[in-house]
């Protein structure tokens, strides 16, 4: 048996993300398992890359920063933070299952979700608390209740230092210049009309570790393709243009992490990063003994169970 195999054999069965419930109150089970499956990864900026959680000053928008000590050094580092990655790859996830609905139902999506989940779920504001988004990502809908998340995103940082990987006033670059959002095409184009931004550099690089809870194999390998749609689409402000990235996961495993995203960090600042998951000096605690997929072939023979898993999810709604 393939240590693929002995991944899946630890998920919950798929049929359990059926939501429970008659029609008109159907909500995605609280509960399933309390295994957790942990996914790990880097990020490498594919072009300029907008991390902002936070308001600019009057037409100037700067990249989140936070210093950090790291092997006894304290440097800036970019920040990257867990709700910025969680929205976008929500949606991507969304994409994802609405086009898989339609293949295997051969109807508009919006018809399919009415009929299994009471109505069609849109994010952010008509969730239906239902479907195998909601189950995974959380939803609140008021006077109907709420699904808890089973995925738990954390914050991550560059292990390049900011005054190498964003574009300042005070680097070479210089900081970005675009149109602001509200700019009157009538009047006289001056400096009050034009936005300067700072950006994190292509190339830049930010580990990250996600947690997946009571996960069924369709949330894992659904996981795993939602993050590549959501690199071709762009995270961060300006995301239509900007924030595309490469990821390279390291490992995908049972059982939680016994390292944090700091760990990662300090082990790239050695150039032992990568070296960690080959070498398969991580560990990872679960009840059951904890099996990880380290290399890039098992990974992607994983990634390749998407349509078999989501067979399962069907039969079971329907």
């Amino acid at each position: 048996m393939s240590k693929v195999d002995d991944f899946t054999k630890q998920l919950a069965e798929v049929a359990l993300l059926k939501p429970r419930g008659k029609k008109g109150s159907r909500v995605a089970e609280p509960i399933y398992t309390r295994q957790v499956a942990t996914i790990v990864g880097v990020k490498t900026t594919a072009s300029r890359f907008l991390p902002v959680s936070h308001e600019g000053h009057s037409n100037e928008t700067y990249v989140d920063k936070l210093e950090l000590t790291l092997n006894g050094a304290a440097k800036t580092r970019a920040e990257f933070i867990g709700r910025k990655l969680k929205g976008i790859e929500r949606r991507a996830h969304m994409s994802l299952f609405r086009e898989m609905m339609e293949r295997k139902a051969k109807k508009e999506w919006q018809e399919t979700f009415a009929a299994h989940f009471d109505k069609p779920c849109v994010i952010p504001d008509e969730l239906c608390l239902a479907c195998w988004n909601c189950s995974l990502f959380g939803g609140l809908e008021a006077g109907k209740g709420a699904t808890f998340s089973r995925i738990r995103y954390f914050d991550t940082y560059s292990i390049e230092d900011a005054l190498d990987c964003v574009a300042s006033e005070s680097s070479d670059e210089g900081m970005g210049i675009g149109n602001t959002v509200f700019e009157d095409i009538n009047k006289p184009r001056t400096a009050e009309t034009y936005h300067l931004y700072e950006y994190v550099k292509a190339g830049t690089r930010f580990p990250f570790i996600t947690i997946i809870e009571s996960p069924t194999l369709l949330d894992v390998v659904g996981y795993l393709h939602a993050v590549r749609r959501a690199d071709a689409h762009g995270y961060g402000k300006y995301s239509a243009n900007h924030g595309k990235f490469d990821t390279k996961f390291l490992a995908v495993a049972t059982g939680y992490p016994r390292f944090s995203v700091l760990d990662m960090l300090t082990w790239a600042e050695k150039g032992e990063l990568e070296k960690q998951f080959a070498d398969g000096k991580v560990q990872f605690d679960s009840l059951e003994k904890a099996v990880g997929l380290f290399e890039a072939n098992e990974i992607e023979k994983l990634a390749e169970h998407l349509s078999k898993a989501f067979d399962a999810y069907y039969d079971a709604l329907t």
